[in-house]
């Protein structure tokens, strides 16, 4: 047997794996940069000019037999995990042996001059197509001295200035000084996130902690955006910092049901732990906030002197992976945003920070996290399940500090609004009714006059953004619901189409029953040995078709009867009778199911039937989903006239909340929050919004023994 090697072209090496290999020019000196922090540089000089690059290092440098056995080894890497010792140690960056072809990427002729300590330097120079090597005698020190030429590029002053903006977001360590000259102007490069500053780089920082062996993710909030009197319209929030540990196992586990079977919980978990440890920083502010949010929602910092702007960057250990600098909306920022582009003030949609809202930096380590491998081309990371998982914990960071600001955000509105005292202008009201009074005003009625048209003015200005904003958060409401209508509407017209043969769906099968009887096969077919097996078992199948008939015939029901229009009239409704309706529907549907209620028999409101189905039967639905696996589940519906408000209490005694839920409870509310598999998060955020739309609220949800929530509803139609 014959082993055979490939045989590859320099010249083609130097293009599929230089050339093409890396996306601008940019990552390929970044490449090279790399290459000199692992040689442990204290200094690299970039000296550009339109005829070459210079790249120069002091670190440990290369000779003769290194040059063979691994610079001219394609595939190899003699890097270790780290080197250096205490606070001198380092990461290595390289481990795939090809960033040295970034040289290719750069120019088409190169010299690299080396010299270790105490060993002769040496040079080697190729075209791309010849390489060679000989005794270089002008060197003295140690180090490398990289100089390309015939370059690929035009290298203008902004496209230099393009190089420093990204090293000083790609480079994320001080034990390596990076300094660019052009133009004999040498400018040393310094990192973007430095020391951090809130009110001035950002008005929050988010820091996370994932705990791999613990599947745990530490948040811990620390914020300066609100002014100081904010505390006393939100008594119950610390404005100021928060900090919580999420149950990992629990917040993804929509990941784990796309991803594993049920029973898969040692999987799932060991998924949890490659994941490995990491953290993050984040820093998040408003891009350009109006003067009237400003004032609205008493923001400190309106204008932030050195806002960051750079996006959330990915590095590992010291450096940052290339297609992860910020550019690139990796964390779906944008994404999560249009699918729930509710305003932070809204009463029951889901805020999201928008792209331009985040910026930070996310710190991954090349053994801890290997399970986040390079593609070949280091410009990426493979998306595996792993990969997947490692955003979705990033994601659950910044959901919790989305809730915890809007909770703010919603406190101010509703307080603020709430203690506003209404201002009067008497001035005005009298001259309104005697224009000649104008004439009369002495020199302080004209000032209050003037300070009246002032906040006249002022008032009708906020009117004017109230109903920006107001028509905003209908058109979020508007179109979540049509999703929904949508299908409710498909839903009807097939069950309009199904009524027509109501009667054959109804009866078909005694038809056949009697049919069989009357050509003397009845008997034959309920023979023991014909019965045996369940697809041969003809009465079996018959009874099984009748029961599908039944529920087909009670779909067609709800269906039709649900969309009438006299659902939609403000009427006096009894509700207790209503109830009643709702009951013998549902236990009807579901024979397991017992519904109790705790209603007097003469209560009536007054209000339209719609509200009261659609919050009840989104909750008996979630009751009847959550607690699918129960051979009986009981329910119980309370009701109690209060006013202009009627108080309401629903309870199951099933199995309660899911664990992400139990102890936030009102998350929820949220749009999209769900436990279950290919669940859409729209029920529960329904409820929520058809209440708050009565002029009502939600007082508690509790879901530690059972579930229980407890509401009252308004007037208003």
């Amino acid at each position: 047997m014959e082993k055979l090697k490939y045989i590859i072209e320099d010249s083609t090496i130097s293009e599929v794996l230089g050339v093409q290999n890396f996306t601008n020019e940019e990552s390929a000196v970044l490449e090279l940069v790399k290459n000199a922090y692992d040689a442990q540089s204290v200094d690299v000089i970039i000296v550009i000019s339109k005829s070459q690059i210079i790249i120069e290092d002091n670190g440990i440098g290369m000779n003769r037999q290194k040059i063979l056995e691994a610079w001219m080894h394609v595939g190899i890497s003699d890097k270790e995990y780290i080197v250096g010792d205490g606070e001198n140690s380092r990461v290595l960056a390289g481990s795939k042996g090809v960033g040295r072809f970034a040289i290719a990427r750069l120019g088409a002729e190169a010299s690299v001059y080396t010299k270790m300590d105490g060993q002769e330097a040496i040079l080697w120079k190729t075209d791309w197509n010849t390489n060679t090597l000989e005794t270089c005698y002008e060197m003295k020190r140690r180090g490398t001295k990289i100089v390309i030429g015939k370059l690929r590029d035009n290298w203008t002053e902004p496209r230099v200035c393009n190089l420093r903006e990204f090293l000083s977001r790609t480079y994320n360590d001080d034990k390596m000084k990076i300094q660019i000259d052009y133009k004999e102007d040498r400018k040393t490069v310094m990192r973007y996130f430095g020391k951090i500053q809130l009110g001035v780089n950002c008005v929050s920082i988010i820091r996370l902690q994932y705990l791999a062996g613990f599947q745990k993710l530490i948040c811990d909030i620390k914020s300066d955006e609100f002014k100081e009197n904010v505390k006393e319209l939100c008594p119950g929030i610390n404005i100021k910092e928060q900090k919580t540990e999420l149950n990992i196992v629990n917040e993804l586990d929509y990941i784990k049901n796309e991803l594993y079977e049920e029973a898969a919980t040692e999987e799932w978990k060991e998924l949890l732990e490659n994941v490995g440890n990491f953290s993050a920083e984040l820093y998040f502010s408003l891009k350009n906030p109006s003067t009237f949010d400003a004032e609205k929602y008493f923001y400190k910092h309106k204008i932030l002197d050195e806002r960051y702007e750079s996006g959330v960057i990915l590095y590992r250990n010291a450096f940052s992976i290339s297609s992860y600098e910020g550019k690139k909306d990796w964390l779906g920022f944008g994404k999560r945003s249009r699918k729930s582009p509710a305003a932070a003030s809204h009463p029951s949609g889901s805020w999201r920070v928008r792209e331009n809202q985040m910026s930070g930096k996310v710190i991954i380590d090349k053994k801890e996290n290997k399970g986040l491998s390079d593609l070949m081309n280091r410009q990426g990371l493979v998306e595996n399940d792993i990969y997947k998982v490692f955003i979705a914990i990033i994601i659950t960071g910044i959901n919790y500090f989305e809730r915890y600001r809007q909770n703010i955000i919603r406190c101010i509105a509703n307080k603020y609004n709430e203690s506003k005292e209404e201002k009067k202008p008497k001035v005005i009201d009298s001259v309104m009714k005697n224009p000649q009074k104008l004439m009369e005003l002495s020199l302080e009625e004209k000032k209050l006059f003037m300070d009246e048209l002032e906040q006249m003015k002022k008032d009708n200005k906020t009117s004017k953004n109230q109903i920006d904003e107001t028509e905003k958060r209908y058109k979020y409401d508007i179109r979540l619901l049509n999703i929904l209508a949508t299908s409710g509407l498909k839903a009807t017209s097939i069950a309009h189409e199904l009524y027509n043969d109501r009667n054959s769906i109804d009866e078909n099968v005694d038809y056949i029953i009697n049919a069989l009887k009357r050509y003397e096969l009845w008997d034959v077919v309920n023979d023991f040995e014909n019965t045996k097996y369940m697809h041969r078992d003809i009465p079996a199948l018959l009874e099984k078709n009748r029961r599908v008939n039944k529920r087909i015939i009670n779909f067609m029901d709800v269906m039709l009867s649900e969309s009438e229009k006299d659902q939609f009239v403000p009427e006096d409704v009894n509700i207790y009778e209503f109830f009643i309706n709702i009951k013998s529907v549902w236990e009807k549907d579901y024979s397991w199911i017992n519904i109790q209620l705790h209603i007097e028999e003469s209560l009536e409101y007054r209000s339209s039937k719609d509200i009261f189905r659609v919050i009840f039967d989104n909750l008996i639905l979630n009751s009847i989903q959550q607690n699918d696996a129960e051979n009986i589940l009981e329910i119980h519906i309370y009701a109690e006239k209060k006013g202009k408000y009627i108080n309401m209490m629903y309870m199951d005694k099933g199995k309660g909340l899911s664990e992400k839920y139990k102890f936030e409870p009102l998350r929820i509310l949220e749009v999209h929050e769900t436990s279950r598999k290919k669940g859409h998060g729209i029920g529960m955020w329904i409820v929520n919004n058809t209440i708050v739309n009565t002029g009502g609220e939600i007082k508690k949800i509790e879901g530690l023994d059972g579930f229980k929530i407890e509401f009252m509803l308004g007037d208003k139609i």
